[in-house]
């Protein structure tokens, strides 16, 4: 089922193309207002409508129109109008509308003075210093839209989000579970070593007896779209989704190599065959051989052992120290989903989530942690219904019905509270001294220099209630870089101050990514694994956060929700 988030974009993205072709400004205006108006309901547009139909002539500025076609989308998850209207237009002026130096009136003027119709064009046009002629632009502007686009196209790929292949794979491997014959079963490729994007996906399988059962029924499968290629031992098809799979048979005695190989990265595997080569050896993915003899390749801790290397979790292998520290016995045992004791990042119906304090915190139990932090978000965050000083204070007492009704699980007191551009926080100090566990947030003005942004977050970080500072760098995978931060300046303050570094595992910030988990882990930052949950399924993103701190080399001991709710909770004032 779409998410509420998904029907007020599209109504957005109406609005622009209304506005790039320079429509009824009222019109446009009421698709604004519907979209501002569906992003800030509390709960699922669809199961709003499932208990009372009558609930959208309620919905402030949503009138016939607008009510047909929220009507029309949750029925059928799409709207009529708009493929009409998409092809109304250029695609390549949607394109535009992701630069951050423009929206659809500037769009609609490059288009109509330069005829300018896509990202490539525009970047031409403002390179010999045609933008900046344009009325309302100047070289200022030029210089955003250049830089916008660099930042677009390193942002925007090809690449699929891991967590979304993670869906197709799941579903893909679940068919061929029960295929007759099939015994080892197994992703290999950048999925496997957890990255935050994927580009193919590989499955290597074993079987009993004849393979061509499993190859029927891989390309069989009823989300396979086109069959690339068929044979005897492996085949390739591309999915619905739109990325490249691929299925290899291999024999029991090389599943082990065929495993080790099709997972590494270009440079991990390079690596491993010229240390094989130095010691007379030969690795491919059907074993390790000495001269024409396989001396290992059933499993992947032979094909290393043989190496004189301990096996390599696939997160590391990157070629970024991995095989040095396999072979004198320093990898580190990294951080599972079994060592972490609870979610310190979770909204409720109190801001933006859809479930109650009770519902999450028994979602969080059925996972098996010890606690939850509840932290909705603070007053300046209108749009998601943050709590002010009343409503945090009117909180904390239907928390103490809710520890009671739902024991076994220790439930905390919390807010993620926005950090002001000054660097204050939102909230009284008298009442976050009342909380178990306050994070910091920036949501706004990202715009500002890293001299200024460094400050404020600085400041923050100093304020005595902050204990977690959340997704921290501002980033939104594959759609927003990172804000203007001296990171290494913030991680001391963050050390300095014992305050935690949050991995968002949200699919859509994924912040911080891994390489500043890295440097704050060898900074001695412990980092803090939080899935920001506003519905009960999204307790499960867990995983992308959990890839995040295992591609940085993390143990359980750097990752502060691995730890007991009591050092958890006392560690901030121990540690001064």
């Amino acid at each position: 089922m779409q998410s509420n988030s998904d029907l007020a974009s599209l109504f957005t993205t109406i609005a622009d193309i209304l506005d790039i072709r320079g429509e009824n400004v009222f019109r446009v205006r009421a698709y604004r207002n519907a979209a501002r108006t569906i992003e800030g309901l509390s709960e699922p547009i669809h199961e709003l409508l499932a208990r009372d139909p009558a609930v959208l002539d309620q919905l402030p500025g949503i009138g016939k129109g607008l009510h047909d076609k929220i009507l029309e989308y949750c029925q059928h998850g799409a709207l009529s109008e708009y493929a009409a209207l998409k092809a109304s237009v250029p695609p390549g002026l949607l394109a535009m509308l992701d630069l951050p130096a423009l929206g659809p009136k500037r769009v609609k003027l490059l288009y109509d003075t330069l005829g300018i119709d896509s990202i490539d064009a525009l970047e031409q046009a403002a390179a010999t210093g045609r933008v900046r002629a344009l009325p309302g632009m100047g070289e200022k502007t030029e210089a955003k839209v250049l830089h916008g686009i660099r930042e677009y196209k390193t942002l925007h790929t090809e690449r699929m989000p891991w967590s979304r292949a993670k869906l197709i794979l799941d579903a893909y491997l679940a068919h061929l579970r029960g295929v007759p014959g099939v015994q080892q079963l197994a992703a290999a490729g950048s999925y496997r070593r957890g990255r935050e994007t994927v580009g193919d996906l590989d499955i290597l399988v074993t079987t009993h007896g004849d393979a061509r059962p499993i190859i029927q029924a891989f390309v069989n499968y009823p989300n396979v779209a086109e069959v690339l290629a068929q044979g005897d031992t492996k085949a390739s098809v591309i999915v619905q989704e739109k990325i490249q799979t691929d299925l290899r048979v291999v024999d029991n005695a090389s599943f082990g190599a065929a495993l080790q190989y099709f997972t590494g990265s270009k440079e991990h595997n390079v690596a491993i065959r010229a240390r094989a080569k130095a010691t007379g050896l030969k690795v491919s993915e059907y074993g390790v051989f000495r001269d024409e003899t396989s001396i290992a390749g059933a499993t992947e801790e032979e094909v290393y052992a043989a190496l004189d290397l301990a096996w390599i979790p696939p997160e590391l292998r990157e070629q970024r120290g991995e095989i040095e520290a396999a072979a004198d016995g320093t990898l580190p045992v990294l951080v599972t989903r079994a060592d972490l004791q609870g979610d310190l990042h979770v909204h409720t119906k109190y801001s933006d989530g859809t479930a109650s304090m009770a519902a999450m915190a028994r979602a969080a139990q059925a996972r098996g942690y010890a606690y939850v932090a509840i932290t909705d978000h603070s007053k300046s965050v209108t749009v998601a219904h943050g709590l002010d000083e009343t409503a945090v204070l009117r909180q904390l007492d239907e928390l103490a019905r809710v520890r009671a009704e739902v024991p076994g699980i220790r439930i905390l007191s919390g807010i993620e509270v926005d950090v002001l551009r000054d660097g204050t926080l939102d909230l009284a100090d008298d009442v976050l001294a009342q909380l178990d566990f306050v994070i910091a947030t920036v949501h706004f003005h990202l715009e500002l220099d890293a001299a200024a942004m460094t400050r404020r977050i600085v400041r923050a970080l100093q304020h005595p209630a902050v204990r977690c500072l959340a997704h921290p760098t501002g980033r939104r995978a594959g759609t927003r870089a990172p804000f203007a931060l001296d990171f290494t300046a913030m991680v001391a303050a963050a050390r300095a101050h014992h305050v935690l570094l949050e991995i968002n595992a949200a699919p859509e910030r994924l912040d911080l990514d891994e390489t500043h988990a890295g440097q704050a882990r060898r900074a001695g930052v412990p980092l803090v694994i939080n899935t920001d949950a506003h519905t009960l399924a999204e307790f499960d993103n867990i995983d992308n956060g959990l890839n995040s701190a295992r591609r940085a080399w993390c143990g359980a001991a750097d990752i502060a929700n691995t730890w007991p709710i009591d050092r958890l909770l006392t560690w901030k004032t121990s540690a001064t």
